[in-house]
């Protein structure tokens, strides 16, 4: 398996190519994971070239998933092929994990998440602290 990571603006889109399995999984969860790190990163995993996906690789999604739902990170997939789509669809993963037909729909819907988070973080209309004035002189 090859990993790809590239960074377009605040996001990451990691593209493996060839079978997600227990041979591949450890490695591509830890090189995800890294990403995942960063201080609210998005991470978008472009599974065009994913070809097979074993209940390994499926672990190492939710692991990473929920990785990214703990440290506020944004985190998708895209691109997924029809037989991987049945896998995943049938393991419940498409209910817990977004999947988007596209690189474009899965950068903008994380673009969504993160402003949705920013907000939940500092809604508009919160009181400000009141401010301080040094003591008069």
């Amino acid at each position: 398996m090859e990993i790809n990571k590239e960074q377009l603006g605040d996001a990451y889109v990691v593209s493996p190519t060839g079978r997600l399995d227990g041979i591949y999984s450890t490695a591509f969860a830890k090189d995800v994971g890294e990403l995942i790190a960063g201080a609210h990163p998005k991470i978008l995993i472009d599974f065009a070239e994913i070809d097979f996906v074993t209940s390994a690789g499926i672990r190492a999604v939710l692991l990473l998933m929920k990785k990214a739902k703990a440290s506020g990170a944004a985190f998708a997939l895209c691109g997924v092929n029809d037989q991987v789509r049945e896998v995943l669809d049938t393991t419940g993963l498409e209910s817990i994990v977004p999947i988007y037909p596209g690189r474009t729909e899965g950068l903008a819907a994380l673009d969504e998440a993160q402003a949705k988070l920013a907000a939940a973080e500092n809604p508009q209309g919160a009181a400000s602290p009141p401010e301080v004035k040094p003591p008069p002189e």
